[in-house]
């Protein structure tokens, strides 16, 4: 609690507890308790290696970014306030106001796991990254007196019976909703949703526990067949809406990136366009050859970098293969542009015959990709920008 807790490694197959997970930023993670007192990020010259801290509220809207797009790559230091904080701080800190008690920290640092220097190099920055409460950087300051929280352990129960509604009860009194939430939250009422802290009303009224547990799996079956479709489709490119807040008053946005890609970033950060199928329509398989070809003047737009990660389609995750490749971009060591300047990347789970250079290996089975661009131009933010089509070589 209060603090960041970084990684030093890329994800790979081997990492089985995150779905979807990037293969080109060390991760950081962290949950800030600022109900006594701020959390101070003291961070160094970043010598314009991309990073980014991404602040999300209870609700895990992202309300806030440190980072090299949102503060530049000078040395800084941030305050993260609670909604409730009314004092001073100190000159030369900055404030970023949380809208809930309770953050959470995703921290991502860029790093070229292809090259030696510069894993070390990420590493130093982040061991120079301090992170901690106020006081503990300005004795001065005095923290309230908070009473200590309890938190329930997280169980698949929470999720996928009626449980949730007592989860949800416990943390309302340390969410500060926006109206829009609060409307929401005054629709459950009568079925017991409220700031008390506790679920009562299956204990009161026993007679609606199988309405309820039907009620959940109902809606959790709604939710997953939300997420075959996120935004709109584009030569078969799935393309998550471009908005600010994100999500604001969406609530089937934020829901779809919850259940499927928590704590995703906001465009303006990072841009996410996802594919599954081919352009014919035809679900992608790694028993089959595919291109993907982005012309000269059609190259990933990315103020930072870009890459193309493979998943496995069934599990999400990464899957192994001969070169150890769990994604390509514009920082892989050989790659090969054609002659006229695009670029073209391979996808199969048999190594093709142009050789391994713009290979991506694909798991022998369903398989779906995701291209990360990182600081995304504008013509990605104004729509202008959609990757071509994924093809399907003949013969195959």
């Amino acid at each position: 609690m209060n603090t960041v807790k970084h990684e030093t490694r890329l994800y790979t197959a081997d990492d089985k507890a995150v779905v979807r997970a990037n293969n080109d930023t060390y991760y950081g993670n962290g949950v800030l308790d600022l109900r006594a007192e701020p959390v101070i990020f003291k961070v160094p010259e970043a010598n314009n290696r991309y990073y980014v801290f991404q602040l999300a509220s209870q609700t895990t809207d992202n309300f806030d970014y440190i980072g090299t797009r949102s503060r530049g790559s000078k040395a800084g230091v941030y305050a993260v306030t609670g909604p409730d904080f009314t004092g001073k701080l100190p000159e030369g800190v900055v404030e970023i106001k949380a809208p809930s008690a309770f953050v959470g920290v995703v921290g991502r640092i860029g790093v070229d796991g292809q090259d030696p220097q510069d894993m070390e190099a990420a590493m130093a920055l982040q061991s120079q990254i301090e992170v901690g409460v106020m006081s503990k950087f300005y004795p001065e300051f005095k923290p309230k007196t908070v009473e200590k929280i309890d938190f329930p352990a997280y169980s698949l129960a929470s999720i996928t019976t009626p449980e949730f509604f007592s989860l949800l009860n416990f943390l309302l009194p340390y969410t500060t909703l926006a109206p829009d939430d609060e409307a929401m939250i005054k629709k459950f009422e009568a079925i017991g949703v409220n700031k008390s802290g506790f679920f009562t009303f299956l204990k009161e009224n026993p007679e609606y526990e199988e309405a309820f547990a039907a009620g959940v799996k109902k809606g959790l079956e709604r939710i997953d067949a939300m997420m075959t479709e996120i935004g709109t489709v584009k030569n078969g490119w799935m393309l998550w809406p471009i908005q600010d807040p994100y999500f604001g008053s969406n609530f089937r946005l934020r829901t779809q990136i919850a259940r499927g890609h928590i704590y995703a970033n906001c465009p303006i950060e990072a841009y996410y366009p996802a594919a599954r199928r081919d352009a014919d329509g035809n679900p992608f398989n790694g028993q089959n050859f595919y291109t993907l070809t982005f012309p000269a003047d059609a190259l990933p737009p990315a103020k930072f970098f870009w890459s193309l990660t493979m998943y496995d389609n069934i599990t999400g995750l990464m899957a192994h293969n001969e070169l150890n490749r769990y994604s390509i971009g514009d920082r892989t060591k050989g790659l090969k542009y054609n002659s006229d300047g695009s670029l073209t990347i391979y996808m199969s789970h048999k190594m093709p015959v142009e050789g391994p250079g713009n290979w991506l290996p694909a798991p022998d089975g369903p398989f779906d990709i995701l291209l990360r661009l990182y600081g995304p131009k504008d013509e990605v933010m104004n729509n202008t920008w959609v990757p071509q089509p994924v093809v399907k070589l003949s013969g195959n």
